[in-house]
């Protein structure tokens, strides 16, 4: 352990999908509540258009603002709350809000963390219900796949997409000039489904993204902890007097769960391979491994040094996203904070390698003399991706169409 980095337990991410005008009295009020700091990060989201007809037009894109927070596990319940006060999320379309714990956090000195005190816990209120049993699905494509992945999400029954920027770094820079045929540019498709809905929203966006095939993408799931999801899919005049959401939404609170949506799914994109040659075999890589997701946030200056680092310890790659941050402590000009900007440097790799590739940055960080920087894992449940089949070279192997024949 570097003598740099001081190490906090039982801390959680709490992040807000909200339109720009809840953004701002959200924050404020979390910094009065004694949050030190906020990453905003610009993101939209996704509406399909009622009529039928309409369906064939471009998907529409309204803006959205993604609020990240570091918050003790002890004061999530509250920070959750505030923000659902705050930004109306009792109502249909408002946003979302969800937490999801981290392992370990370490930090150094000059970062800014919430203020160290004991707050009392204030009075439940009974009309903002938090959700659990919810999970995280982040999908890294191509810009130009981002509406096949939309589309297919929400024809299965998931909320419009939130798409946001990134860049992505590690593998594209190891192809040396063939990296002209990759874009450094992805966008991240996010959602947040409940459990008995994952499988089938992630076979959709398998399928939609053809993430079995290389260089077409990365998916993973993480565990939420609690939240509160009220994000659209649909816009347009309404015939009744609630949409199918609602209606979904008011089942599952009759119910007090979601398994009743639970549903199987089957796949019925065999192909050539259907002709009794290994029907059925999945062909995505559902890593069986488990899996991290490392985070470190720190300044421009020094994320390319930290990225080296994580890539020389064992990092596969990495995106990259800018988010504005946002001070308690900074200074107020003509009713707007003066803000800085930050990176967040997100790489997934199989849990026994996370905290070596930890070390080395942490490492780094201090022979650089890094001053301000934080480091944190996640767990990931579930990867889907490429994977490269091994095949010994002095073993010859029969095909039929792509698929192995046994001999």
């Amino acid at each position: 352990m570097s003598s740099t980095f001081r190490v906090l337990h039982k801390v959680s991410v709490v992040a807000a999908i909200l339109p720009p005008a809840s953004a701002k009295p959200v924050i404020e009020q979390l910094f009065a509540s004694g949050e030190r700091n906020a990453f905003v990060t610009n993101a939209r989201g996704t509406l399909i258009r009622d009529q039928w007809v309409q369906r064939f037009l471009p998907l529409i894109s309204p803006e959205k603002e993604i609020l990240r927070f570091l918050v003790p596990d002890s004061q999530v319940d509250g920070v959750i709350r505030d923000i659902a006060h705050a930004a109306g999320l009792r109502y249909p379309g408002a946003g979302a809000v969800y937490s999801v714990p981290c392992d370990d956090l370490y930090h150094t000195p000059d970062f800014p963390i919430w203020k160290d005190h004991e707050s009392e816990e204030e009075a439940v209120d009974a009309s903002i219900a938090l959700r659990e049993n919810l999970s995280l699905l982040s999908c890294i494509v191509q810009p130009e796949q981002t509406e096949a992945v939309s589309r297919a999400a929400m024809q299965v029954g998931a909320h419009g997409p939130v798409v946001f920027y990134c860049e992505g770094r590690g593998l594209r820079d190891r192809l040396g000039w063939l990296r002209i045929t990759k874009k450094r540019t992805k966008e991240v498709v996010t959602l947040i489904v409940d459990n008995a809905d994952a499988d089938a929203v992630i076979a959709a966006i398998s399928m939609a993204a053809r993430l079995e095939m290389p260089g077409r993408g990365f998916l993973y799931r993480m565990p939420v902890q609690k939240g509160i999801v009220s994000l659209a899919s649909i816009v347009g005049s309404r015939n009744y007097a609630a949409d199918m959401q609602q209606v979904i939404g008011a089942i599952d609170a009759l119910m007090g769960n979601t398994d009743w949506r639970r549903r199987a799914v089957v796949r019925l994109d065999g192909g050539a391979q259907a002709a009794g040659l290994r029907l059925g075999d999945d062909e995505r890589a559902i890593a069986p491994l488990a899996q991290t997701r490392l985070t470190f946030i720190s300044g421009q200056v020094h994320t390319q040094l930290l990225l080296g680092a994580a890539l020389r310890a064992g990092a596969s790659g990495a995106n990259v996203m800018s988010a504005r941050f946002i001070e308690a402590e900074s200074r107020v000009a003509m009713g707007r904070r003066l803000n800085r900007e930050r990176n967040w440097v997100q790489t997934v790799m199989p849990s026994d390698r996370a905290q070596v590739v930890l070390q080395a940055v942490m490492r780094a960080a201090e022979a650089a003399g890094v001053t301000e920087t934080c480091l944190f894992a996640q767990p990931v449940t579930q990867v889907v991706t490429y994977r490269a089949r091994i095949v010994d070279a002095e073993t010859p192997q029969l095909t039929y169409r792509g698929a192995a024949v046994e001999s």
